[in-house]
């Protein structure tokens, strides 16, 4: 029977980083290693952690390594930026990933940091090394050239590979794709305001979506039982009147309209929709919409279905007090990505880590809620429903326990 974490990322009673340094010929390398006292594999979410240690990181200069010396490996990659430092997204992801291995590794695995350096050219060097170290997983955060390049490296040659940047879909297999994005967040709201399917779904989407996001759309739409009526595009200059305009037949024959985007504009594409005023129609939003979409009176009673935010909102101010800036989701990413990895080798061992195991169908619950990997390696998750009530967001529905 596969094995599942349906989940116990419970944290563990005591964290005691200790600090050691070590030389070799390759430079000097730090040791982060976390004792553990205790552990809870059956409890139903994460509880907080009473110590108060801070983590210092090291200097960028130095490799990174963290966790039990003995410990399955994990490695870890990303590319710095232009200073030499790990930024934004990629900083995040190391931190979140260092505090998980921290809190649930039990001194049974150990995070190693890669930095792949600009360009392509690193990747088969860094790739080839971690499985020439035995390494049970690559989990990256990468540009998608560079995760391009991973995911075309045959498994035969590679650990499976945990991609926490945009989705990836798998060339040769042993691709599992962490992060969630506003397809992801459409998919759900639709299933949320038709949840019987059968539906008619049309979309107005940004002039600049791609051609492979707006397939990808389409297909989600479809595979959600639903009817897609297809997209309209929409340009930052265009008033709710010219969207009308432009997209009249789609507005006025869909159930549902969903709308994607991250600018200002979209309160004036979803006044457009309204003002096209097909009875008993739904408007679905995404993750993506910026906040000051949520006072557009039009937006009122829009779906928008987010990551589970009470979740991730649990090891937040460890997060804040070790690194000193707020946890964003790809630090919680970071995390999870450390609790599947631990999770399976406390449970079954170092080799653990298998397609089999990664692709459980009862799932995953962590920092971002409960989640589960496809057979095309994508993430499906259960996601929190909202709607937009008063120019804020209010919960609709229960998250799902289970899938």
């Amino acid at each position: 029977m596969p094995f599942a974490i349906s989940l116990s990322l419970s944290l563990l009673t005591d964290w005691l980083p200790l600090r050691r340094y070590r030389r070799s010929a390759h430079g000097a390398v730090l040791i982060l290693c976390a004792g553990l006292a205790g552990c809870q594999m059956d409890g139903v979410g994460l509880s907080s952690n009473s110590r108060n240690d801070d983590i210092k990181m090291p200097s960028t200069a130095i490799e990174e390594s963290y966790g039990g010396d003995s410990g399955t490996e994990i490695t870890l990659l990303l590319r710095k930026g232009a200073a030499g430092l790990y930024e934004g997204p990629a900083r995040d992801v190391r931190d979140g990933a260092v505090l998980g291995v921290g809190e649930l590794g039990n001194n049974q695995i150990r995070l190693r940091v890669k930095d792949v350096g600009p360009g392509l050219a690193g990747i088969a060097t860094q790739v080839a090394a971690a499985k020439g170290r035995n390494a049970a997983l690559i989990v990256s955060y990468l540009p998608p050239a560079e995760t391009a390049a991973i995911a075309a490296i045959s498994p035969a040659q590679r650990p499976p590979l945990l991609n926490l940047a945009s989705a990836m879909a798998a060339t040769s297999g042993d691709v599992f794709n962490l992060a969630s994005d506003e397809i992801d967040s459409a998919t759900e709201g639709v299933k949320a305001a038709g949840p019987g399917g059968h539906k008619k779904v049309s979309a107005l989407v940004p002039a600049d979506l791609s051609q492979s996001d707006s397939t990808r759309l389409g297909n989600a739409i479809w595979n959600s039982g639903n009817t897609f009526m297809g997209l309209g595009r929409y340009n930052a200059s265009d008033q709710a009147a010219d969207i009308l305009t432009k997209n009249r037949p789609l507005i006025q024959s869909a159930e549902i309209v969903v709308i994607l985007g991250d600018t200002p504009e979209i309160g004036a594409v979803a006044s457009a929709v309204r003002s096209a005023a097909i009875p008993a129609q739904a408007l679905v939003g995404t993750n993506r919409w910026p906040q000051s979409a949520y006072a557009v009176s039009a937006a009122t009673g829009a779906f928008v279905a987010t990551d589970d935010r009470q979740s991730s909102g649990l090891i937040a101010e460890r997060y804040q007090r070790h690194f000193n800036h707020p946890l964003t989701t790809y630090g919680a990413y970071g995390y999870d990505a450390m609790a599947i990895a631990s999770g399976l080798i406390r449970s079954q061992g170092p080799q653990a880590i298998t397609t089999a195991n990664l692709m459980s169908k009862v799932g995953f619950r962590g920092t971002t809620g409960l989640f589960r990997f496809n057979a095309a390696g994508m993430v499906e998750r259960k996601m929190v429903i909202n709607t937009i009530d008063g120019g804020k967001l209010k919960v609709a529905s229960q998250l799902a326990q289970s899938f």
